[in-house]
């Protein structure tokens, strides 16, 4: 009696995630080819091809195998009746040969199949589901036969854990085969989303999107126990963690669907190996003793036991990290897993290795041995951005430890500085300086001036720029020849000061010096961030294009170099981002914004402000209103709730600004301004300068013109003393708002012309766009003062209708328009076809032209009035005179009419 279910096409999941990428790389496979899906447990191997056959227009024969299917016979029994299902009694003979001989030869079984194919009038693909639960060389024999000698149009698609015996280099060398790998099954972040919004009760941000991928490594058994047990924000994160200890669920459905398969001699295998974190052939036979190690590693990884090699010559492999967690918990107890520790360390350690040997040391608690290796790769460690290991090893060392060595503390306090915590460095410092100054005079008299550049350097990330010139120069002095890393870092400080105070020429020279001196060192991290404290200047001096050079080249050094989990990688990162954003390189941007959020995510989320502002930034280019209103409110819980360098305080404040005018919401921006630290008197550096165009773009929007103007000036005589031409760019860019809004439209035009002209030397695109809709209002006067004295040449009129274009393309948030009504733009909407004819021949005066702008931007009559300094009974006169011309009956009419008429001229 056959099992009909063994022979049905299984039931899709209600909960399959459908995965177009796979369907269509499925689809694209000739029937002439073996299609091999190989992947461990839980990737989806069986509903991806269940999803993908019931697609085909042909038949299909479905046999899912199990233990009882090594009986060659029944086998072939099952095999031949999933073909004749299929095929609509296709194959009667081959049937009456089994019934009548079950245990028929298989070869003439085969070969009677085969003849009756031929006269199939489609193609047929048959599917054997499960086929790691064969062992037996008769089955895989016949396999063979049915891949070597099916007729043309018999596609056979095979399904498995692991890798067939099955002939398949041939297969390969003659091009028909097909695979899939677990690399390709595992889900990729866009399809976790997707799954995860299917699931949850809230929207999950990208970037915790992305967290879920790099735990899981898109194993779909893990994502998919998230989108069942997590309710909420805060359960997400715990859930996170469980997964990565080895959530209980997932214990259980590895042990039974894994390791309850496996034989003792694999299982003492994998427990002795499973605490690599990658493994080759000596490091395999080191821990397991026993030989052949490479023949080992190739049968756990060909049975799908989560083994995978991580090179093409296979020389090198991982497990999954959830099933090496799963092996860990299940196969060790404390004493062989230390035992297996002490012995990785050793191996690692001969193999020269050092953060491994360190690791494995601090896993099996040997205090002599992490201190040894600290001792002799701490700074190396360091500079490889080995972060979670060394805090490992300080936490697990303890304080006393520490502040008894004099090394061991600036190894701990430069960590500390590198994660941006400023405080526990400063505190790691003067206790050791407390202990060392009264119980080892020595030991400091050798390292005071290594403690002072630590310092120097913490002074200069806080924005306390005389401290750290101080703690640099002591350092510069105290230090021994020998002591090359700790001067690199005070030339570092020193040229970071510089740059600070306005001081462009001297900070620069610094920087050059400092390259030179860590590039001989080999000192690559310093050598990069002089080169990203280079690319800072360049932005400032106006140099866009050197500037982007540099940071290329600051990239190119860190890739080169494996420095990518250091912090100079996203600061690289970061400064992409800000100059792409410059350039309206909106994709850009946003990409190089999230990889700097992967960097600084391991440090955590309080590191991710300059990452969020940008993402603000680009939210609001786009005109994604609730993206906005997210990333605001990120922004708005980090600053309250932590502190940071004016530079990141001011950079978020003027995206907020932003968004805040944007959405026409003057409150925050009132409250702001009332809370906001005061302009300082000489802003001498990019920061300063963006805190002070904050503080005018606050007084500007609350009509507070004269405040914003003296402010301005400040400003203004500060940037051009310190040849901050970016800075002085942008302020010229706002004083021709500001003269704009006092009806200085002549100077005004004169400002923006002298802004577009400095332009022209560098791409500069968003620091415009600052002035939203109104810098189409005023790009067009521009482009239309013809008149004037010296017309605009051909290079000043291709950047202004640039420039106009790209604000026409972004959306306002609430989907309105804000154009300001000026002459320019009443002459565009005459001559547009959404002006009604009765205003062709009773035109509106420039008054009340005026008016009705300010209906449109949602103003009652009595701020109308306000704002034009007249009564009320005035403002009614022009609004019933309006209403008149342009036949309309009340308010909402006619701002429907103005946004009609507005948005004719703002598309065009």
């Amino acid at each position: 009696m056959l099992l009909t279910s063994k022979l049905s096409l299984p039931d899709i999941p209600e909960t399959f995630l459908e995965r177009q990428r796979l369907r269509e790389q499925l689809s694209s496979c000739s029937c002439d080819q073996l299609v091999l899906i190989t992947a461990p447990a839980g990737y989806g191997k069986t509903s991806l091809v269940a999803d993908w056959v019931a697609t085909l227009e042909h038949p299909v024969a479905w046999l899912s195998l199990d233990k009882a299917d090594n009986e060659p016979s029944q086998f072939c029994r099952y095999l031949i009746e999933s073909i004749h299902l299929a095929t609509g009694n296709g194959v009667p003979e081959c049937r009456k040969m089994v019934a009548a001989n079950p245990k028929e030869d298989p070869t003439l079984l085969m070969s009677q199949l085969f003849a009756e194919l031929r006269y199939l009038s489609s193609e047929l693909r048959i599917v054997l589901d499960d086929y790691h639960q064969i062992d037996n060389p008769d089955v895989h024999e016949i396999t063979r036969f049915l891949l070597r000698h099916a007729p043309a149009g018999i596609g056979i698609v095979i399904t498995s854990r692991s890798q067939p015996p099955l002939g398949l280099a041939s297969l390969r060398l003659q091009g028909r085969l097909a695979e899939l790998d677990n690399r390709e099954l595992a889900l990729t972040a866009a399809e976790i989303g997707e799954m995860l919004s299917q699931r949850l009760p809230f929207s999950l941000r990208s970037d915790r999107v992305e967290q879920v991928l790099q735990i899981t490594e898109g194993w779909p058994p893990a994502v998919q126990l998230l989108g069942l047990t997590v309710r909420d924000e805060q359960e997400l994160d715990k859930t996170v963690k469980d997964l990565e200890r080895g959530h209980s669920h997932i214990l259980d459905y590895l042990a039974e669907e894994v390791l309850e398969r496996l034989p003792e001699d694999l299982r003492n295998f994998l427990a002795s190996t499973c605490i690599l974190s990658r493994i080759n052939a000596d490091l395999a036979e080191s821990l397991s003793g026993l030989p052949n190690g490479q023949q080992l590693l190739e049968q756990v990884a060909s049975r799908g036991l989560f083994l995978q090699a991580l090179d093409s010559s296979r020389e090198w492999f991982r497990y999954h990290p959830v099933f090496a967690r799963f092996l860990q918990r299940q196969l060790l107890d404390q004493d062989k897993s230390r035992a297996l520790h002490l012995k990785a360390s050793d191996s690692w350690q001969a193999a020269g290795q050092h953060m491994e040997a360190l690791r494995h040391a601090l896993r099996a608690g040997d205090p002599e041995r992490v201190q040894e290796l600290l001792q002799a790769s701490g700074e190396l460690l360091l500079r490889e951005g080995q972060h979670r290991m060394l805090g490992e090893c300080f936490e697990w060392l303890g304080e006393d430890a520490l502040k008894r060595s004099a090394h061991f503390t600036l190894l701990a306090a430069k960590l500390a500085r590198d994660q941006y915590e400023y405080d526990k460095a400063e505190k790691l410092l003067a206790s050791a300086e407390s202990w060392l100054t009264r119980h080892d005079r020595e030991q400091w008299a050798r390292h005071d001036g290594a403690f002072a550049t630590v310092r120097a350097q913490a002074a200069v990330a806080r924005g306390n720029t005389l401290a750290a010139v101080e703690y640099a120069s002591a350092a510069l002095e105290q230090l021994q020849p020998e002591q090359t890393g700790e001067r690199i870092s005070a030339l570092l400080v020193t040229g970071e000061a510089s740059f600070c105070l306005g001081e462009l020429a001297q900070a620069q020279a610094h920087m050059e010096e400092v390259e030179g001196l860590a590039h001989s060192e080999a000192d690559y991290p310093s050598e990069a961030w002089a080169l990203c404290q280079q690319t800072e200047i360049a932005i400032a001096s106006g140099k866009l294009k050197k500037a982007t050079l540099l940071q290329k080249k600051a990239h190119k050094l860190v890739e080169e170099h494996h420095l990518g989990g250091l912090p100079i990688a996203e600061f690289i990162s970061r400064l992409a981002a800000q100059l792409q954003w410059e350039s309206f390189d909106l994709e850009a941007a946003g990409n190089s914004a999230r990889r700097g959020m992967q960097i600084n995510r391991k440090v955590g989320e309080r590191w991710l402000l300059p990452e969020y502002t940008l993402l603000l930034k680009i939210a609001w280019a786009r005109g994604e209103k609730e993206e906005c209103e997210e990333w605001l409110a990120r922004i708005d819980q980090l600053l309250s709730s932590e502190r940071y360098h004016r530079d990141w305080v001011a950079n978020a404040d003027s995206t907020r600004m932003l968004v805040w005018r944007a959405l026409r919401d003057n409150e925050p921006i009132a409250a702001w301004l009332e809370s906001a630290e005061p302009v300082a008197d000489s802003p001498n550096n990019h920061f300063e300068q963006c805190h002070g165009r904050n503080h005018v773009r606050a007084l500007v929007e609350l009509g507070r013109w004269s405040d914003a103007g003296r402010v301005l000036t400040r400003l203004e005589r500060a940037g051009t003393q310190c040849g901050l031409v970016t800075d002085s760019l942008r302020n010229s860019i706002l004083r021709a708002q500001l003269q704009w809004l006092q009806e200085q439209r002549d100077e005004a035009l004169q400002t923006l012309r002298g802004a577009l002209q400095v332009s022209l030397e560098s791409n500069y695109v968003a620091s415009f766009l600052q002035l939203g809709k109104l810098l189409i209002v005023m790009l067009k006067a521009l482009l239309q003062a013809e008149g004037g004295d010296v017309p605009l040449d051909e290079a000043l009129r291709a950047r202004a209708e640039q420039l106009v274009k790209v604000a026409q393309q972004i959306p306002e948030l609430d989907g309105g328009i804000s154009i300001e009504l000026d002459a320019a733009i009443i002459e565009e909407i005459l001559s547009s076809d959404a002006v009604p004819d009765v205003l062709r021949h009773s035109p509106l005066t420039p008054r009340e032209w005026q008016v009705l702008n300010a209906i449109h931007s949602g103003l009652s009559n009595e701020r109308i009035a306000r704002h034009f300094k007249v009564a009320p009974s005035t403002i009614k006169t022009h609004i019933r005179s309006l209403y008149q011309k342009l036949d309309v009956r009340d308010r909402q009419e006619a701002i429907a009419l103005a946004e009609r008429m507005l948005r004719s001229v703002q598309d065009r």
